[in-house]
């Protein structure tokens, strides 16, 4: 693989995050589309962890699933290859980064009002 091959991969592993992070959210979140983080929130109100602390723990459940293919050259589930794993893990780091963006900014809007 050289560098151009590089280059369209990542566009075509990312178009297809997108196209799954579209999927998946209004499946999670509602196809209103109001609350997008809705169900990493979900575990903040559950009283079990932090919303950021609910993004990683999905983040690791994905590595987990790296780390057996890395040392088995496989996965046993059906349809769910590293490369889903992998996709997931992109969207749920946007998703996370999203997050705490929204989050900083409601602070500074709230710190500053007009």
């Amino acid at each position: 693989m050289n560098r151009q091959d590089l280059f369209e991969h990542h566009q075509l592993l990312t178009d297809r995050a997108f196209e799954i992070m579209q999927a998946k959210n209004n499946d999670y979140a509602g196809s209103k589309g109001d609350v997008p983080f809705a169900n990493f929130q979900r575990c903040e109100a559950m009283g079990v962890c932090t919303t950021e602390q609910g993004f990683l723990v999905r983040i690791i459940d994905k590595v987990s699933r790296l780390s057996t293919f890395a040392q088995d050259g496989k996965l046993l589930v059906a349809n769910e290859g590293y490369e889903d794993a992998i996709l997931d893990i992109i969207n749920y780091c946007v998703l996370m980064s999203a997050y705490i963006k929204g989050k900083q900014e409601k602070t500074l809007t709230d710190s500053n009002p007009s």
